[in-house]
């Protein structure tokens, strides 16, 4: 139930990208009670179109076709449709900015965790390493290694991949709010 048949059409340099659903299930949530345009996308289709805009320069991408079986697509869903598509992503971009806030601040800790751990281990091999056998030296040297590593690694990962998915998530979504989208029958 989860294929999508995706279509990849270019007109004058502009690209329109299709989905291909195989029922009205896979890609309005079931259990949302909500009319359309109300209605909430399944977390697959959220996720599939999302991750599939991802691998494309969001300015080339100028609209966006939803498809489904000739049966499940009634005039009057096929007038709601593209808004049903564009509000759920608007909608989303709040949670995705707060995760971004949330996401920055942990990225703050992080970075003082890091800083607080290379001053001890300065403080440790200025002042203390001379007072103390060469073996508790060297243990505590290799602690305080594995240490710096481990919140430096984690503070780099933070800011240069995990933040940078979470902006670029945004910025599909807001494509994904304001994006043509056209609702058609296979």
């Amino acid at each position: 139930m989860r294929e999508v048949r995706v279509t990849r059409t270019k007109r004058n340099g502009a690209l329109e990208i299709g989905f291909q659903f195989k029922s009205m299930d896979q890609l309005l949530d079931p259990d949302d009670p909500s009319p359309l345009p109300a209605r909430e996308l399944t977390e697959f289709a959220e996720d599939y179109i999302a991750g599939y805009l991802n691998g494309y320069n969001l300015k080339a991408v100028t609209g966006i076709s939803i498809g489904l079986p000739r049966k499940s697509l009634s005039p009057d869903v096929a007038a709601l449709l593209p808004e049903t598509v564009r509000r759920h992503f608007s909608f989303r971009i709040a949670d995705l900015s707060n995760d971004i806030r949330v996401s920055f601040e942990e990225g703050r800790v992080s970075l003082a965790i890091a800083i607080l751990n290379v001053a001890v281990t300065s403080l440790f091999i200025t002042f203390v390493a001379g007072y103390l056998d060469q073996a508790v030296v060297i243990l505590l040297s290799a602690l305080f290694t594995i240490l710096n590593w481990v919140t430096i690694w984690d503070t780099y990962e933070h800011f240069v991949y995990d933040y940078r998915r979470r902006v670029r998530k945004r910025q599909i979504y807001r494509k994904l709010a304001g994006i043509e989208v056209r609702a058609e029958e296979w």
